[in-house]
């Protein structure tokens, strides 16, 4: 074997860059938008810990840039990392879909006077906060409002839906401050807890009607808690409502 070929085989035993289509692609909505100011709204593929994803990505509505997971995406086997994809933690975009297939979407963020508590998204977790009721349906997403070292003290909480304060006393120091989304995949029955109305009419009637459909995959059964004399809702327990979805950006 002459010096040239030991030097090829040399070469070609080692370790290769990568140069895969999966190497270049984004890790978010928002990366997109900041990538091409013109992308519009719609389905686009991302970089994830586990893998390459389709995602939803809203490119206009509260300045562009909320990444909507499936509910593929959601499972007990392996956990998106989702630093790269919630990192504006003053809001996220709340689209809820009704049984005719209209739906409508909301800005959410923190009332005035909790401003300074960054709004929590964790998958599969609900580390500092009150578990849900339905957590036996299986994998899902969180989205936290008050942590519930806050959220237990009797005073007004709430949240800000489209800059609209939606509020509420807490008026047994029960210290639920969040809505879960669950991909359910197993179709386990929801809890019997509830319903509890409280604050979720002015959480649905806040929204803003879509001018565009995102498909239905992007949707999740939802559990709505807050209080101590808040609301509790589900999906099964509002007649109009079928699930709803969460955006990060």
């Amino acid at each position: 074997m002459d010096n040239l070929t030991q030097q090829i085989q040399m070469i070609t035993q080692l370790p290769q860059p990568v140069t895969t289509a999966t190497s270049q692609m984004p890790t978010s909505c928002k990366e997109i938008l900041e990538n091409n100011q013109e992308s519009e709204s719609g389905e686009y593929t991302i970089i994830t810990n586990i893998g390459a994803i389709k995602v939803y990505c809203e490119m206009e509505i509260g300045g562009g840039g909320f990444t909507f997971l499936p509910r593929t995406a959601i499972t007990d086997d392996q956990t998106i990392n989702i630093s790269r994809i919630f990192t504006d933690k003053t809001r996220v975009l709340h689209s809820m879909q009704e049984k005719t297939g209209n739906q409508s979407f909301a800005i959410f963020q923190q009332l005035a006077d909790y401003s300074s508590i960054p709004l929590d998204v964790q998958i599969n977790s609900h580390d500092g906060f009150k578990e849900p009721k339905n957590v036996n349906m299986g994998p899902y997403v969180y989205l936290g409002f008050l942590p519930a070292s806050v959220a237990s003290n009797p005073s007004t909480q709430g949240l800000i839906s489209n800059n609209q304060p939606i509020t509420f006393r807490n008026c047994d120091r029960n210290p639920n401050s969040y809505f879960s989304f669950f991909s359910n995949p197993n179709n386990v029955d929801p809890s019997p807890y509830g319903p509890s109305p409280g604050i979720i009419t002015g959480i649905l009637g806040s929204g803003t009607p879509f001018s565009r459909l995102m498909p239905s995959e992007y949707f999740f059964f939802t559990e709505i808690h807050f209080g101590g004399c808040g609301t509790y809702s589900s999906s099964n327990q509002l007649p109009d409502v079928s699930g709803s979805a969460i955006g990060m950006r």
